[in-house]
């Protein structure tokens, strides 16, 4: 019998982190108030890491929630996403809605791209700025010309920015899936509506879905702008390091 999740979100997931050594970036996100239930929360998604792979080592950068999950049996270090370090690589790395909130995405990749095994993969999820929340968002804000956002949040990111921002990092997107926000028990029922009209929605046209699931390799640093069909004469960064046109 297939097993059940708890979001469309793990389920896509899950065949890329099955039996595999696993990085989460970002382990606390999802539990907010249900810290002292680690075990129970079906949605926390470290969890479901855990449960599922060979083992699945945590990051984030609260330290007294990461006290918390450490006690409760969790192998989760408090370190940041730009500047982690391991002795060790990984199948897997997870960067589950992390990137959106980084002072500088890039610093985050370049760590990934040292800790993944040269057939590893990188998997991100991240909000989808064309998905049918920030549409209905940009009717109804459409007079002051911005969008009502998360405050931690720094940037939005659509496919194309997405795959940009990993290209220019020394990665290569091998699938992309749009996927439908999970609906939490604890939401009141006004919200669990509004959540599944959307999803129905979604699940009609599913490039307006809730959010990205990004599955990604390394490859090569592109080292002329031609590579990439830039056609500009000032010079970019990639990988940190200044490329210029021939």
């Amino acid at each position: 019998m297939k097993e059940r999740f708890s979001s469309e979100r793990m389920e896509v997931i899950y065949p890329y982190i099955k039996n595999k050594e696993v990085l989460d970036i970002g382990c606390y996100a999802e539990l907010r108030g249900l810290i002292h239930n680690v075990k129970n929360e079906k949605s926390w998604i470290h969890g479901f890491l855990s449960k599922h792979s060979k083992h699945t080592v945590g990051i984030d950068i609260v330290p007294d929630k990461i006290d918390v999950i450490k006690k409760a049996g969790y192998d989760v270090y408090c370190m940041s996403a730009e500047t982690f370090s391991f002795k060790k690589k990984f199948d897997v790395i997870f960067a589950g809605d992390v990137i959106e909130h980084l002072d500088n995405p890039g610093l985050m990749l370049k760590q990934c791209r040292k800790h993944l095994k040269d057939d590893g993969l990188l998997i991100i999820t991240t909000y989808n700025v064309f998905s049918i929340d920030y549409k209905i968002a940009n009717i109804v804000r459409f007079f002051n010309n911005d969008l009502e956002v998360h405050p931690n949040h720094t940037c939005f990111y659509s496919p194309t920015t997405i795959k940009n921002l990993l290209f220019r990092n020394g990665f290569k997107i091998n699938k992309m899936i749009f996927v439908n926000q999970p609906v939490a028990s604890r939401w009141d029922l006004a919200h669990k509506i509004k959540a599944k009209m959307k999803n129905f929605f979604g699940y009609l046209f599913p490039f307006i879905k809730y959010e990205m699931v990004i599955f990604a390799s390394i490859s090569e640093f592109p080292k002329t702008l031609e590579e990439i069909g830039i056609p500009v004469d000032e010079n970019i960064m990639m990988g940190g390091k200044p490329i210029k046109k021939k």
